[in-house]
Parts: structure tokens; sequence; C-alpha cells
């Protein structure tokens, strides 16, 4: 069965939806760059608190992305019907 994967911030999906997981992470590094640099630029006095590289949960098709504070990020591997 054909899946697709929908990207959702702090309740709100992405314009896109992504054939796999690994191109749904790509985009939130895109989206949040940004933030992503500064934690690893303090990173040498304070630990890095984001957590984007983790695996495809893919027991239940839901992974949990974590960038900063506010900012919450689910991905779900949905299939496709039909």
């Amino acid at each position: 069965m054909s899946s697709f994967y929908v990207v959702i911030e702090n309740g709100e999906p992405y314009e896109n939806v992504y054939t796999s997981f690994n191109s749904a992470v790509v985009a939130v590094k895109e989206k949040h760059a940004e933030e992503v640099a500064e934690q690893i630029r303090v990173s040498n006095d304070y630990p890095i608190c984001s957590e984007i590289d983790v695996p495809e949960d893919t027991l239940t098709g839901k992974t949990y992305l974590y960038v900063e504070k506010g900012i919450h990020i689910y991905i779900y591997k949905l299939p496709i019907a039909g």
C-alpha cells in the first residue's frame, strides 16, 4: 500500500505532502534552519535542544520532532486509499 507524509506544525499542516519520511524531515530542516543553526552555535555552552534527527516511528506512523520551545512538529504517515 502506498503512503504519503504530512507535516503538522503547532496544529497547522505544511502546504505540501511528501513521498518519504526523509523528504518531510528535510522540509522541516529547511523551514527552521535559522533556529537549528543558532542552537548549534551556542551548543558549546548548552546542550542542543532540538530533536529533528529522530527515526521514523514505524509502529504508530506518527513521529514527533522538537525544534525549540513553542515549535512542535508531528510527521504523520498516511495510507493512500483507492
